[in-house]
């Protein structure tokens, strides 16, 4: 009787334990006092509640805009040992904004007050980007909150409630998003619709907002371009074997994306063709990243993380961490934060990729500063590492919180709810955010990358080094092919190679080669003793009519427009 008593009694407990958890995870929400940030040299920036009804909805995604179309200017004026600040979002007696010309003034008046027998003033202009969080809740709610206060600038419903929710992407002017089968095109300073249409297939992730299209990934493979203003119809699109399963990645000259084959696929980003591919050790499970507009990141579940040359696909570096990795590699500065499925995180060399340490049970990437990395543990522990030796500074508990951003953009922590409830820290050396990307100004077009991202001076890696990278069906080739390539930098010594650096002793160089063929005469400079290359060929065909296209067949007649030659057929 007692034995029964006492596991109808445990039994209760238990039940009463399951259902006070949601309850309790809110309870413990808890605010941080001053003095607990202050011991790990911490500040906050904000919180507050987005405006979500927390009872009946949830906060899904979070994607971060920054943006230097509308910079706050700050004049730090530095004077024996001491700094002030004045800054253009400061008010004015009647309580409007200085602005620039107005903080300028204030900056001037006051040195003009200081004993310059101290030391002589300095006045620093400064642009502070403005940061925007792009908020969507699963009733389709899509909010625009200031970054750095806290304010929503505006929040409209453009989906319904059950349906799929991606992030959106904004540059800026505008900001899009999924919704069902329809792209949405808003405007970026008041939300209002400029365009949607319907989409020709299931997008799988959400949008992502180049410099000249707007890219949308679908399941089959296939990823469509869409021009700003809506266009009157598709873009040409990108294709690719496999089915897309995770959301895409843009830069200012390529953008990437992976399949279920194990395949990570780079494009140009202006135009409709796909660069090269790379056949991976295993299945990609994250989003690739990346280090400004030459390196690409993807890890696999193999546990290999592999470093990208963009341009040309040669493999930088690759590492093998020995476990599963479901987390995008993280570049900031000259290191890379890799974070493993079964915990810990490794900081990596940006050139070499060689360890620089390892730190067991971290959970997820937070941030960085220049002095400190912010992670997240196994016991739900906001932890301080030090950026250069990965020694623990110090932790403080952050349980009851359960919607985490990595920000790999500038050096904020940012954490809140699921139900919207928001917490923006900052480190308290860095009063204006630490921006880790680089931010152009409008209408600033950026220069396309040259050379390798090594040393200064050092020419780029030949693209055929890559083992890995193929061209795929449609696109330019990604590497040199001695046997019959067109276009490349590299002649062909046996066959048929396009106008380049060198001709071809022993076949059909085309014109604008730089030495003769002893044998006969091919098109422009050099001759085909055995026969009448077709014009507009890049080499003549020795054995017969060689059709009009990149390179020829010497067996068969070869097909219009062929990115490589095939010398055994079609």
């Amino acid at each position: 009787m007692q034995i029964h008593q006492s596991v109808t009694r445990f039994a209760c407990f238990a039940l009463i334990a399951l259902v006070a958890t949601p309850a309790m995870a809110q309870i413990g929400a808890r605010s941080f006092s001053s003095y607990e940030l202050e011991r790990l040299g911490l500040e906050k920036v904000w919180t507050g509640q987005v405006p979500i009804d927390p009872t009946r909805t949830k906060l899904k995604t979070l994607s971060q805009v920054i943006s230097l179309r509308e910079p706050l200017v700050v004049f730090e004026v530095e004077h024996n040992g001491r700094q002030v600040a004045f800054s253009s979002n400061e008010l004015d007696v009647l309580g409007k904004p200085l602005g620039e010309e107005g903080a300028k003034k204030k900056a001037d008046q006051y040195v003009a007050r200081l004993d310059e027998s101290k030391g002589k003033p300095e006045i620093n202009r400064r642009e502070v980007p403005t940061t925007t969080f792009l908020m969507q809740s699963n009733a389709g709610m899509l909010m625009s909150v200031d970054g750095r206060t806290g304010k929503t600038d505006w929040l409209e419903l453009y989906g319904n409630r059950g349906y799929p929710v991606n992030p959106a992407d904004a540059n800026d002017e505008i900001v899009t998003l999924v919704s069902g089968f329809n792209l949405n095109c808003l405007r970026r300073d008041t939300g209002a619709v400029m365009w949607s249409r319907q989409m020709e297939g299931v997008p799988i992730a959400g949008p992502v907002v180049g410099d000249d299209f707007i890219y949308v990934p679908l399941l089959d493979g296939t990823v469509v371009a869409y021009n700003f203003d809506g266009g009157p119809s598709l873009v040409p699109r990108y294709k690719s074997l496999g089915r897309i399963m995770k959301p895409m990645l843009a830069t200012s000259t390529s953008i990437a994306w992976s399949t279920d084959r194990d395949y990570f696929y780079v494009g140009y980003a202006d135009r409709p063709l796909v660069r090269y591919r790379i056949e991976s050790s295993g299945e990609i499970i994250a989003p690739p990243s990346n280090f400004g507009p030459l390196r690409l990141f993807f890890t696999t579940s193999t546990g290999y993380v592999y470093c990208i040359y963009s341009t040309d696909g040669t493999v930088q570096w690759r590492f093998s961490c020995g476990e599963p990795i479901d987390s995008s590699a993280i570049g900031i500065g000259d290191a890379v934060f890799v974070t493993l499925q079964r915990g810990g995180i490794y900081k990596l060399g940006m050139e070499e990729g060689e360890v620089k340490w390892f730190v067991p049970r971290i959970k997820q990437f937070l941030s960085a500063s220049d002095k400190y990395a912010y992670c997240l543990d196994d016991t739900s522990n906001l932890v301080v590492l030090d950026i250069n030796s990965g020694a623990k500074v110090g932790s403080m508990s952050v349980q009851g919180y359960d919607f985490f951003h990595t920000n790999s953009k500038t050096d904020r922590i940012i954490f809140g709810t699921s139900t919207g409830r928001m917490v923006v820290l900052r480190s308290a050396d860095l009063p204006y955010p630490m921006v880790h990307v680089k931010v152009d100004k409008p209408g600033e077009k950026p220069a396309a990358p040259t050379g390798k991202p090594k040393e200064d001076g050092e020419a780029p890696a030949d693209p055929a080094s890559n083992p890995f990278a193929t061209p795929a069906a449609g696109g330019a080739p990604a590497v040199a092919d001695p046997f019959g390539g067109s276009g490349g930098g590299t002649a062909d010594p046996f066959g048929g190679g396009s106008s380049g650096g060198s001709s071809n002793p022993f076949g059909g160089g085309s014109s604008g080669g730089d030495s003769g063929n002893p044998f006969g005469t091919g098109g422009g400079g050099s001759a085909n003793p055995f026969g009448g290359g077709s014009s507009g060929s890049g080499s003549s065909d020795p054995f017969g009519g060689g059709s009009s296209g990149g390179s020829s067949d010497p067996f068969g007649s070869g097909s219009g427009g062929s990115e490589m030659g095939n010398p055994f057929g079609s």
